[in-house]
């Protein structure tokens, strides 16, 4: 891989995306919307809009790019998940970039997908299910997916999805709930959750980048991998976690938030397949991950 196009690269993912791949080599063509603050400095840089995706193919020259990597999306925050038009439209805007790469003769597409998908094919198509509006986000995301990997299969573009786990780290400002739950007990709030024994997965930006970049790498064309830590367990172990790095003495109050959805098996968070297909395995722990950043966002606080 020498040259890489990366669309949303002014977001916490694309820019530290960007920077990996310039560490690596890798002459990076860096897409945004809304800002470029977060982009690093001396990359190419190209404005556009994602309804209008077919500017790129006439903004960028280039016809020499290995992998466009497309991580640009509307309405991530929890606001806007359950806006349905604004989520179809991503769909939408994800087989508008595989056309586009196939447009200017890129041969790999590595989509974004999330965790949330897997919610949602796990719970949302069984009988008696109760989603609420935020699902709509994840289902966008499976829609996606499907269709982009149609779309490129008929262009001849080899097609690579990562469903992205729980990403947190320093340079995150988005209302996760890494950041919810630790600004909560940061700020001495009544810590409140659910029951938290549904079984999850956290993984350290660091290894989030390392993985995409692995799987434009070495994936396989038309699979799909889990970039997580590898270390999935009960969410209340986590919260744990979480509170004795800020304060043991700060007490919790599991159960008094519902908890709406399955627990998905362990072993849906498995990262076997990433690591036999392109060598990923996560190295940044849980408990060091959060002391770096309980520590930045403390440094945020003040």
């Amino acid at each position: 891989m020498k040259k890489a196009l990366v669309t949303g690269a002014n977001g916490f993912i694309g820019s530290l995306l960007v920077k990996e791949l310039m560490g690596k080599g890798i002459e990076v063509i860096a897409a945004y919307h809304g800002g470029n603050d977060r982009i690093p400095t001396g990359v190419r840089t190209v404005e556009f809009t994602m309804e209008r995706f077919e500017d790129l193919n006439d903004r960028i020259p280039d016809r020499d790019i290995d992998v466009m990597y497309h991580l640009a999306w509307s309405g991530v925050s929890s606001a806007l998940r359950g806006d349905y038009a604004m989520q179809l439209g991503n769909a939408k805007y994800t087989c508008d970039a595989v056309k586009v790469a196939s447009q200017m003769g890129i041969k790999r597409f590595v989509g974004a997908g999330t965790l949330a998908q897997l919610d949602g094919l796990n719970y949302i198509a069984e009988n008696a299910s109760t989603p609420n509006l935020m699902s709509c986000y994840g289902s966008a995301k499976t829609a996606a997916q499907f269709m982009s990997k149609a779309v490129a299969n008929a262009a001849g573009i080899e097609h690579i999805w990562c469903y992205i786990s729980n990403s947190y780290g320093i340079g995150d400002n988005s209302n996760s709930f890494i950041n919810f739950a630790c600004k909560m007990m940061l700020n001495g709030e009544r810590a409140s959750f659910t029951t938290g024994e549904q079984n999850y997965d956290f993984v350290y930006i660091t290894d989030t980048i390392r993985g995409l970049y692995l799987c434009a790498k070495n994936g396989q064309p038309n699979y799909s991998y889990y970039i997580g830590s590898g270390k999935a367990r009960q969410l209340k172990e986590f919260i744990n976690i979480i509170r004795d790095t800020i304060d043991p003495k700060i007490p919790l109050f599991l159960g008094e938030v519902p908890f709406n959805g399955i627990s998905l098996p362990i072993e849906k968070f498995g990262c076997e397949q990433i690591r036999n297909d392109t060598g990923y395995s996560a190295e940044v722990d849980f408990e060091s991950g959060i002391k770096k950043t309980i520590e930045w966002l403390r440094e945020n606080e003040k």
